[in-house]
């Protein structure tokens, strides 16, 4: 009788480590550094005067603006847009926005896009309309062309953003969960 107990005994103690989930060894993780990211902002927002460059089309007054993202200071430059423009182009009662520039990584590339936030203003300096978006930027952009970017002016206002433009102007572009942009350094 005690025979059969330590046969059951052993049958259930083996099914029950049967039912066990396996569990296998794992090796150990390499100790490489994690991935450091860093905060970054606009070094400061641009604005771009708005002439007509035609009856159809309004184009952004280059002087020489770039969009430059800092680290800790100044000097601590991560990427830049250059040769910036914002046009706009009225085609029967639509008017298209199209945003366009040339990108360098300087070393460092976001984690996520930047954002942008273009804020289009009459001349007297009110606000109209604003445009957020997003522009990728690889670690071996070096003045590359951005990809025109084009966004529809709703068709309420379209006609008085047209007639009434007179300057544009380009900030980081925030949200509340995240309110800067974060970098990580390219690989050497």
């Amino acid at each position: 009788m005690t025979i059969k107990l330590t046969r059951r005994a052993t049958l259930i103690g083996l099914s029950a480590c049967a039912a066990w989930p396996a569990r296998a060894q794992t090796s150990p993780q390499s100790k490489s550094a994690p991935e450091v990211t860093e905060a970054v902002s606009l070094e400061q927002k641009a604005i771009f005067d708005v002439a007509p460059t035609t009856g159809t089309l309004k184009e952004t007054v280059q002087k020489g603006q770039q969009l430059v993202w800092v680290g800790k200071g100044p000097n601590d430059r991560r990427f830049q847009i250059k040769n910036v423009s914002v046009a706009f182009l009225r085609n029967e009662g639509d008017v298209k926005m199209t945003f366009a520039g040339e990108v360098s990584s300087l070393g460092y590339r976001p984690v996520d896009e930047a954002k942008l936030n273009v804020i289009v203003r009459t001349k007297s300096g009110a606000s109209i309309h604003a445009w957020n978006f997003g522009i990728s930027v690889r670690c071996a952009d070096s003045d590359r062309p951005l990809a025109p970017l084009s966004h529809q002016v709703p068709s309420d206002i379209a006609n008085n953003l047209f007639t009434s433009v007179g300057s544009v102007e380009i900030a980081d572009y925030r949200e509340p969960n995240q309110p800067r942009t974060m970098v990580r350094r390219c690989p050497s």
